[in-house]
């Protein structure tokens, strides 16, 4: 049985999940505003960061820079790790950095391609290509994991699961079900069971 722990600590932003036994495979993803460090405690984990592949044994660490896309699968059968999501200041100017902050800052509102593309005055084609190389993702799984996020938060703070699948624009509770086990890696019922919320002056 797959054992995560999530720990959020409020006052620092920084986040650390424990994986125990698991093998989940993350895909390709990013971490908004965030320098991840990790740690394989046991196993073997293959990592490809901004394409560039990684094999990672026991005992082994691993660094994800700022915004950088990256996945996750394992070798082994299973395997267990530690990382630690420390919040970073994103000083680089996007050229569409305007569209990145209007879905970071309100991923339940549904945003088309064109609308993007007008947003910054170029064609839908341009836009695509630009987007997908300046963040690694296409703008569907950018908003998609950024509504991700935003349920984890509201998960964390008490709020159904079928409301915040209605509250972030999923069709239904099942379709958040679905998203957010293949990005998180459990559900999110599991979810709220494994995250603890801390303050370090506490």
């Amino acid at each position: 049985m797959n054992k995560l722990k999530f720990i959020k600590d409020i006052s620092t932003g920084i986040e650390t999940v424990s994986f125990e036994e698991v093998n989940i495979s993350y895909p390709v993803h990013t971490h908004i505003g965030h320098f991840i460090f990790g740690i394989i405690t046991k196993g073997k984990v293959k990592i490809t960061i901004d394409h560039e592949e990684f094999t990672c044994c026991e005992g082994e660490m691993f660094s994800v820079a700022l915004n950088l896309p990256h996945s996750i699968e394992p070798i082994s059968n299973n395997y267990s790790m530690i990382s630690i999501c420390v919040p970073q200041d994103d000083d680089i100017e996007r050229n569409l950095d305007i569209i990145r902050k209007c879905i970071i800052g309100n991923p339940e509102v549904e945003i088309n391609i064109a609308q993007m593309a007008e947003m910054v005055h170029i064609s839908k084609y341009h836009m695509l290509r630009r987007f997908s190389e300046e963040n690694g993702l296409t703008p569907h799984k950018f908003q998609l994991q950024c509504r991700i996020r935003k349920a984890q938060e509201l998960l964390r703070y008490g709020m159904k699961v079928v409301d915040v699948a209605a509250v972030l624009g999923f069709c239904d509770q099942s379709h958040l079900c679905r998203v957010f086990k293949k990005q998180v890696g459990i559900s999110p019922e599991e979810y709220i069971n494994s995250a603890i919320i801390s303050k370090a002056n506490n």
